[in-house]
């Protein structure tokens, strides 16, 4: 039992970082990621949580647009355009930055869906 929890701690760890005004990468911490809503809204959100301390390191919005690349097998990075930066969280686990991927392709898709005119 103890070893599914700490695979699964494995898999939903990430580094975040964001890039400086100078173009370097900068480290912002080491924590867990989740998808789910923002409070009082129908938006899905990555959230990545503080190790330790449990709190919320990055919060963003999943973007319908096309803003997110995938890079190697463990590295999701894109522009935020609320913040005008550049982010990428970087995976322990392959299948964690599959997992996540996932999540953002449905997002878009959902959000493209919606957009057809079908009339």
């Amino acid at each position: 039992m103890e070893n599914r929890r700490q695979k699964e701690a494995d898999i939903k760890q990430v580094k975040v970082y964001s890039r400086s005004q100078d173009g370097k990468w900068e480290d912002r911490g080491i924590g867990h990621v989740a998808v789910d809503y923002m409070e009082k809204s129908d938006d899905l959100a990555l959230f990545v949580y503080e190790q330790d301390s449990n709190e919320i390191i990055l919060m963003h919005r999943i973007s319908p647009d096309d803003i997110y690349r995938k890079q190697e097998d463990t590295i999701i990075s894109w522009r935020d355009p609320l913040y005008s930066t550049e982010l990428a969280v970087s995976f322990r686990e392959v299948a964690g930055c599959s997992y996540i991927w996932d999540h953002i392709c449905n997002v878009r898709r959902n959000s493209n869906f919606g957009t057809l005119n079908l009339s």
